[in-house]
Protein backbone atom coordinates (compact mmCIF):
# COMPACT_ATOMS: atom_id res chain seq x y z
CA UNK A 1 0.00 0.00 0.00
CA UNK A 2 2.99 2.14 0.44
CA UNK A 3 3.87 1.81 -3.33
CA UNK A 4 -0.05 3.67 -4.32
CA UNK A 5 0.21 6.44 -1.33
CA UNK A 6 4.00 7.00 -2.67
CA UNK A 7 2.85 7.41 -6.17
CA UNK A 8 -0.16 9.05 -5.29
CA UNK A 9 1.66 11.78 -3.39
CA UNK A 10 4.17 12.20 -6.49
CA UNK A 11 1.02 12.69 -8.56
CA UNK A 12 -0.66 15.34 -7.00
CA UNK A 13 2.79 17.05 -6.37
CA UNK A 14 3.37 16.92 -9.61
CA UNK A 15 -0.40 18.71 -10.04
CA UNK A 16 0.04 21.35 -7.84
CA UNK A 17 3.52 22.31 -9.08
CA UNK A 18 2.46 22.59 -12.70
CA UNK A 19 0.50 25.73 -12.10
CA UNK A 20 2.44 26.83 -9.19
CA UNK A 21 6.23 27.07 -10.75
CA UNK A 22 7.24 28.37 -14.21
CA UNK A 23 5.67 25.92 -16.70
CA UNK A 24 5.37 26.28 -20.09
CA UNK A 25 1.67 25.74 -21.77
CA UNK A 26 2.54 22.42 -23.33
CA UNK A 27 4.78 21.66 -20.10
CA UNK A 28 1.88 22.01 -17.86
CA UNK A 29 0.08 19.54 -20.19
CA UNK A 30 2.86 16.96 -20.15
CA UNK A 31 3.23 17.35 -16.11
CA UNK A 32 -0.66 17.03 -15.49
CA UNK A 33 -0.72 13.85 -18.20
CA UNK A 34 2.31 12.40 -16.75
CA UNK A 35 0.35 12.94 -13.11
CA UNK A 36 -2.44 11.17 -13.88
CA UNK A 37 -0.78 8.31 -15.60
CA UNK A 38 1.44 7.94 -12.40
CA UNK A 39 -1.80 7.82 -10.36
CA UNK A 40 -3.42 5.22 -12.78
CA UNK A 41 -0.64 3.03 -13.23
CA UNK A 42 -0.37 3.00 -9.20
CA UNK A 43 -3.90 2.16 -8.37
CA UNK A 44 -3.64 -0.76 -11.48
CA UNK A 45 -0.08 -2.19 -10.74
CA UNK A 46 -1.82 -3.70 -7.59
CA UNK A 47 -3.51 -6.25 -10.30
CA UNK A 48 -0.67 -6.50 -12.84
CA UNK A 49 2.43 -5.95 -11.43
CA UNK A 50 3.90 -5.28 -14.82
CA UNK A 51 2.34 -2.13 -15.19
CA UNK A 52 5.48 -1.14 -12.70
CA UNK A 53 7.55 -1.09 -16.19
CA UNK A 54 4.92 1.80 -18.04
CA UNK A 55 5.51 3.81 -14.25
CA UNK A 56 8.89 3.71 -15.62
CA UNK A 57 8.66 4.54 -18.96
CA UNK A 58 6.65 8.27 -17.89
CA UNK A 59 9.33 8.90 -15.50
CA UNK A 60 11.81 8.88 -18.10
CA UNK A 61 9.17 10.83 -20.45
CA UNK A 62 8.61 13.37 -17.49
CA UNK A 63 12.90 13.71 -16.76
CA UNK A 64 13.61 13.84 -20.64
CA UNK A 65 10.69 16.53 -21.02
CA UNK A 66 12.42 18.54 -17.50
CA UNK A 67 14.96 18.99 -19.60
CA UNK A 68 14.22 19.32 -22.76
CA UNK A 69 11.33 21.11 -23.03
CA UNK A 70 12.16 25.35 -23.69
CA UNK A 71 10.91 27.89 -20.98
CA UNK A 72 10.65 26.60 -18.11
CA UNK A 73 12.32 27.73 -14.65
CA UNK A 74 15.18 26.05 -13.36
CA UNK A 75 12.90 25.42 -10.40
CA UNK A 76 10.50 23.47 -12.34
CA UNK A 77 13.22 21.87 -14.56
CA UNK A 78 14.69 20.39 -10.70
CA UNK A 79 11.52 20.03 -9.33
CA UNK A 80 10.03 17.47 -12.20
CA UNK A 81 13.43 16.14 -12.76
CA UNK A 82 13.80 14.96 -8.82
CA UNK A 83 9.97 13.63 -8.93
CA UNK A 84 10.44 11.88 -11.92
CA UNK A 85 13.91 10.28 -10.26
CA UNK A 86 11.73 9.71 -7.24
CA UNK A 87 8.96 7.53 -9.49
CA UNK A 88 11.57 5.70 -11.43
CA UNK A 89 12.99 4.20 -8.56
CA UNK A 90 9.85 3.49 -6.64
CA UNK A 91 8.99 1.46 -10.16
CA UNK A 92 11.99 -0.69 -10.66
CA UNK A 93 13.24 -1.67 -7.02
CA UNK A 94 10.54 -4.24 -5.79
CA UNK A 95 8.53 -4.33 -2.82
CA UNK A 96 8.03 -6.41 0.10
CA UNK A 97 4.98 -8.00 -1.79
CA UNK A 98 6.64 -8.19 -5.05
CA UNK A 99 9.17 -10.39 -3.32
CA UNK A 100 6.84 -12.59 -1.37
CA UNK A 101 5.31 -13.33 -4.61
CA UNK A 102 8.30 -14.33 -6.37
CA UNK A 103 9.20 -16.68 -3.64
CA UNK A 104 5.96 -18.65 -3.31
CA UNK A 105 5.17 -19.07 -7.20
Amino acid sequence: MRFIGWNLFFAAWLLVTAFALSHSGPSIFLTCVAALAIAVLAFASRGLPRLRLAMAVVALVLGGAALLMPDLSGLARLNNGLVAALVFALSVIPGRADLAGSRAG
